[in-house]
């Protein structure tokens, strides 16, 4: 699929306020609610957007953050992958180069709840050989416009 600038112009708008109606954001681009409308169903058909709820993670009892770092085995890390993905408290998960092959984000209630998802849930699976995790202790910048880096 290809995207020209006025479906980048859409997107952005969009990513400010992914409320607004298609009327809005083509009187802000000067363009018509058809053209919106029918780049929008292209843009959303081809996966290129899609339109979550930013929550507050404080408010849903998100009292802990952390990011952990693990070492595992590269006959074994797609399979990792996949297990830790299903995981509810996991919020991000990425295969990376170097020691430490993946690193993912977990959110949860307390301290307690994200050892026993490392231990009890992260450690015995094949293949891991090290585990790191470090508590955030204050995030300095948290930008909820996300970009998605493809798995290729």
């Amino acid at each position: 699929m290809k995207i020209d600038g006025t479906d980048e112009a859409i997107m952005a708008v969009l990513q400010r306020d992914g409320r607004l109606s298609n009327r809005e954001v083509a009187r802000r681009l000067e363009i018509s609610e058809g053209q919106v409308r029918q780049r929008l169903r292209k843009l959303f058909n081809g996966g290129a957007i899609r339109f979550d709820a930013v929550t507050d993670g404080r408010a849903m009892g998100i009292n802990f953050v952390a990011f952990v770092k693990v070492s595992v085995a590269p006959k074994d890390l797609e399979a990792f992958l996949q297990t830790c993905a299903e995981f509810e408290d996991v919020f991000y998960l990425a295969a990376l180069s170097g020691r430490f092959n993946v690193m993912a984000v977990l959110c949860t209630r307390n301290a307690i709840d994200a050892m026993h998802i490392v231990n009890r849930r992260m450690r015995p699976l094949d293949g891991v050989n090290e585990i790191e995790l470090r508590q955030v202790s204050g995030a300095i910048k948290h930008d909820y416009h996300e970009m998605v880096v493809p798995r290729t």
